[in-house]
This record gives C-alpha cells, sequence and structure tokens, in this order.
C-alpha cells in the first residue's frame, strides 16, 4: 500500500459503493428518459381514470341509474341515459381496458429490446465483465430495475382502474359497462395485469438472451404474447367448476343464468347426460323435432356468475406465474450458457 492510499484512506474518504449498485445507477441513467416518461404518463392515466371516476357516478346520480325503472316512461328514459353513459363514457373505460391488455406486449417488448439484447448485439456487456461483475449479477442489475419499475407501474394503473370499474360495473346488470364487464375485460382487472406483466419480462429476457439481436427480440416476444394469449383464453372458463343449469326450452336457460354471468357453453343433452354442444336446434323451426333426432329431451347452460371473478383471476394468475417462472428459468439457463 503506497503512501498516498495510505494517506487518503487515513483522511477517512468513503469507501466505494458495490459494484452492484453501481451497474444498477448505469442502468437508471441509460433508460432515466423512458423511466420519466412512463411515470409522466402513468400519472397522467391515473388522473384521466379519477375523472372519469367523477363524471360516471355524477351522471348516474343525475339520471337515477343506480335503481331500476318503474314505470314504462321511466323505462324509455332509463334505457335513453343508459345509450347517452355509453357514448359518452364506454370509449374510455374500452380504451384503458385495452391499454391494460397490451401492457404486457410492451413490457415484454421493452426488456427483450432496449434492456437485454441491444447490450449483447453492442458488445457493451463485455466492459461490464471485465469491471470485476460477473454475468449473473449484471443480469440480475440489468433485469432488477425495469421489471421492479413494470410491476409496480402496472399495480397502480390496475388498481386504479379496477376502483374506477367499480363505480359502475355492477349497476344495471353490467349494461353501463357494455363491451368491458367483468368477464369481457378479465385481463385488466385485478392481480392479471401484474401477472401478465411478470411473465412478458420474463418471456422478453428470454427473446433477448437468445437471439442477442434488438428488433428481431422485441418482434418474436410481440408475437409470442400474441400468440400464447389464445391459449390463455381458451382454458380460462375452465379454471374453476361452472355453474350448469338444464331446461327443457332453450330460452329458459338464460334468464336463469342471468344478465351479468359469463355464458361460455350451451348446447342439447339427451335423457342419460350426454352433452351436444353443437346440435343448434334451437334454429330449427321444430326444435322438438330436432332434440328427437339427436336423442335429446333439452338444452344445458355453463356459465360463471360474478362471483366467481375472484377465483378465476387467482387461478390464473397462478397459472400466468408458473409460466413467468419457467422463462424466468430459461433466461438463467441462457445467462450461464453466455458465460466465459
Amino acid at each position: 500500500m503506497s503512501a498516498t492510499t495510505v494517506s487518503r484512506t487515513a483522511a477517512g474518504s468513503a469507501p466505494r459503493p458495490p459494484r452492484t449498485l453501481g451497474t444498477a445507477w448505469v442502468v437508471w441513467r441509460r433508460h432515466r428518459i423512458a423511466a420519466w416518461t412512463a411515470l409522466a404518463v402513468l400519472a397522467a392515466l391515473c388522473a384521466e381514470l379519477v375523472w372519469l371516476r367523477g363524471a360516471m357516478t355524477e351522471y348516474v346520480a343525475a339520471h337515477g341509474l343506480a335503481a331500476p325503472c318503474a314505470t314504462e316512461g321511466d323505462c324509455a328514459a332509463h334505457a335513453a341515459a343508459v345509450e347517452e353513459f355509453g357514448l359518452r363514457y364506454g370509449g374510455f373505460l374500452g380504451g384503458n381496458a385495452l391499454l391494460l391488455e397490451f401492457l404486457p406486449l410492451f413490457a415484454g417488448m421493452f426488456v427483450a429490446g432496449p434492456v437485454i439484447a441491444r447490450e449483447l448485439e453492442s458488445g457493451t456487456y463485455k466492459v461490464a465483465w471485465t469491471q470485476s461483475v460477473s454475468p449473473l449479477r449484471w443480469f440480475a442489475a440489468k433485469l432488477g430495475l425495469p421489471v421492479a419499475a413494470l410491476l409496480v407501474g402496472a399495480s397502480v394503473l390496475s388498481a386504479v382502474f379496477l376502483w374506477t370499474w367499480r363505480s359502475v360495473g355492477h349497476l344495471d346488470h353490467g349494461r353501463l359497462v357494455d363491451g368491458t364487464h367483468w368477464y369481457e375485460a378479465f385481463d385488466a382487472l385485478g392481480p392479471a395485469p401484474v401477472t401478465n406483466v411478470l411473465f412478458g419480462a420474463a418471456l422478453g429476457a428470454l427473446a433477448g438472451l437468445l437471439l442477442r439481436r434488438t428488433l428481431p427480440a422485441m418482434a418474436v416476444t410481440a408475437f409470442a404474447c400474441v400468440l400464447l394469449y389464445w391459449p390463455l383464453t381458451a382454458v380460462r372458463p375452465y379454471l374453476a367448476d361452472p355453474v350448469t343449469t338444464t331446461r327443457m326450452s332453450y330460452l329458459e336457460t338464460r334468464p336463469f343464468a342471468g344478465k351479468d354471468s359469463w355464458e361460455y357453453e350451451r348446447g342439447a343433452i339427451t335423457v342419460s347426460g350426454t352433452r351436444l354442444p353443437d346440435t343448434d336446434c334451437h334454429l330449427a323451426p321444430v326444435p322438438t323435432d330436432c332434440l328427437a333426432r339427436h336423442g335429446a329431451d333439452g338444452y344445458y347452460l355453463d356459465y360463471h356468475p360474478p362471483a366467481h371473478f375472484q377465483r378465476l383471476e387467482l387461478a390464473q394468475a397462478g397459472l400466468v406465474a408458473a409460466a413467468a417462472v419457467v422463462c424466468a428459468a430459461g433466461a438463467l439457463w441462457r445467462m450461464r450458457r453466455l458465460c466465459p
């Protein structure tokens, strides 16, 4: 140790911060413009949702939409007010729900491209690895700050949207939020946006490490997010046991389920209980003759009432979180393979 070093130590110079903290600071410096922009957008969206909730509740109170109509004249005015409500506020609700549904895609593309693939494509990661920062610590620092920010932002936006949606989502059997019923805006309500963003980020990290090119990684992540969305929606009704009703008449099944229930499967049923989903006997000129030809004597309906919302949300959240863990494990495996 030189005399200069000793004198500096004796003078009480501040110790050097951990290198992992320095790496996180570099990540912040590189993406600070995007971070401040995202924060401003989040604040604007939350303010817009707060305004929307106030405007919708004020409209509902002014037009008496919280209670059912009593007379024929009242029902006509009620229907007109409901239609006007949809014209005024339906686009705002639908637009916010759509944004939350596409948030995982944006998160995955951001992680895949600017955060991971661009570093590997440009070769700047080699500089960090030669500064006594291990590849795994570099990988953790590169992902930690962006993913944490994405999850916090998604949680805040999802909570504010749910708070806004609930102010009118239960009124008039969901007619006020036509197009954004609880089962139509499923990926914008509850924990779904948060777990979906986590999956998108993990998928983006895996794509970025595998392809190591910015634009291809972003394109593949976007394609994979869209492609995997369809199996998720197909399996969603079966994540919880439905309520099943059987009736002799096709028209009797729907009122029994309720207007705000998620009706996802209906068909004919035989005496032995065998289901025939695609008979379309209710469209035949003589439905009873059609049922007889298929050996059926009635109809069945599978549906989820609004009380199943939380059960379905938690089941899907667990499924998506498990998929995110698989993608994260794949990204970690690929990171280890890249290590010299």
